[in-house]
């Protein structure tokens, strides 16, 4: 009541914050997004041209994942609105910022070739390929290489990676290089609807032997 409030006030006390969803608190440390301080851009329908944030708190999942997800807090630039986004929305939202996209339909156009690449792939058997990188090559120069989307490569490989090596996956205006031996996922088809190849130096090397091998997974 207004009493016990004003005494507790007045003795310097303080009732402990509550809890959020499924019992966690939000978190300034705890996810490589919050720790790294990323960028990221968001659209609305009064923000057409889209809006910067920053990724400033984590809440772990629940005990129930379905029921209590984990989510991230993202601050915008300027007014210091904020709003919580699930998993999906971050990795858009950390793309479009990278590639400066300028609406909404870029990642959606995105989301949707994802979906089809993924119902061909399960009806065609297909087993994931990768890349693996060798020292300062990016995420946009595997792209060209293998002439697939770098929006979708870089969704894939956010997704799973779920954060942990986001330095290296985003581009920084194309100049973040990847360290040696890091493995990239590569989307199932090429932009020109073509199966992705094996990796590049691998086929190459079948070719001058006159023989087909196994493509690389």
């Amino acid at each position: 009541d207004a009493e016990s409030s004003m005494a507790a006030e007045s003795s310097g006390s303080h009732a402990p914050p509550a809890p959020l969803l499924g019992g966690q608190r939000w978190r300034s440390k705890g996810h490589a997004w919050v720790e790294s301080r990323h960028k990221v851009r968001r659209f609305f329908e009064t923000t057409p041209g889209g809006v910067d944030g920053l990724v400033a708190q984590y809440l772990p999942p629940g005990k129930d994942e379905d029921e209590d997800p984990e989510m991230w807090r993202v601050v915008h630039d300027g007014d210091g609105d904020e709003e919580d986004l699930d998993f999906d929305d971050v990795v858009d939202a950390l793309i479009a910022k990278d590639l400066n996209h300028k609406s909404a339909d870029e990642m959606e156009g995105v989301r949707h070739e994802e979906e089809r690449q993924e119902r061909l792939s399960r009806a065609q058997r297909l087993e994931t390929r990768s890349h693996h990188c060798s020292e300062n090559q990016t995420p946009r120069l595997v792209a060209g290489l293998y002439g697939v989307s770098l929006p979708l490569l870089l969704r894939l490989n956010l997704k799973s990676d779920r954060g942990s090596m986001t330095d290296h996956l985003l581009l920084k205006a194309g100049t973040r290089a990847s360290k040696r031996g890091f493995v990239l996922l590569l989307p199932a088809f090429r932009i020109d609807g073509a199966r992705t190849e094996a990796e590049p130096q691998q086929a190459a090397a079948r070719g001058r032997r006159g023989a087909k091998g196994r493509p690389a997974q």
